[in-house]
């Protein structure tokens, strides 16, 4: 036997505002009609929280005009992305002479529109680092600045596990030389 169902949401933003996706709407007679609501545009998400409205109408309407202030004056700045590759380090006694160093995490800050043309970015990393180095480990960090304020950091990681050299390993590697050569 099937059976009908319905869902009923009191938050009228999400079928009626662009990029809703929801939240909390609440009432009673002390605090009002009070709603939390979030919306997502372009890579950005918002929350907007009105309490002690006067009426349902009202709180909407406040949660609205929120959202589109934030979405007409601020954008994400997407800075950097997990795994791109942001320089490569010289490797001292390592089975490879240098290691990628990679972003550990996306990386961005919320500015105001137009505010994203006089970023700057500072790498901070050691120019030789001794293996051995684990895929992951910390070797770095990249600062994001503007106007000398600091929006954003982010560390860079390696890309790869580099053993330390040894006897064994070095002639596997002149073996692999020769054998190079002789194609």
């Amino acid at each position: 036997m099937t059976g009908k169902s319905s869902l009923v949401n009191t938050n009228k933003l999400v079928r009626n505002y662009n990029g809703c996706t929801g939240l909390k709407t609440g009432s009673t007679s002390l605090a009002l009609y009070n709603v939390s609501a979030s919306a997502t545009r372009d890579n950005m998400s918002l929350i907007a929280v009105v309490m002690k409205a006067p009426s349902s109408a009202v709180r909407f309407e406040n949660a609205s005009t929120l959202l589109d202030y934030g979405f007409s004056n601020f954008d994400y700045k997407s800075l950097v992305h997990a795994n791109d590759v942001i320089t490569s380090v010289t490797v001292n006694k390592g089975i490879t002479p240098t290691v990628n160093a990679i972003a550990e995490t996306d990386c961005g800050t919320l500015l105001a529109k137009g505010n994203d043309v006089n970023i700057e970015q500072e790498i901070s990393i050691e120019d030789t680092i001794s293996a051995p180095i684990a895929k992951g480990q910390n070797i770095g960090k990249i600062t994001y600045t503007l106007n000398g304020q600091v929006l954003a950091e982010c560390n860079l990681v390696a890309s790869e596990d580099v053993d330390k050299i040894n006897f064994l390993s070095m002639n596997r590697h002149i073996l692999d030389i020769w054998m190079n050569l002789l194609r």
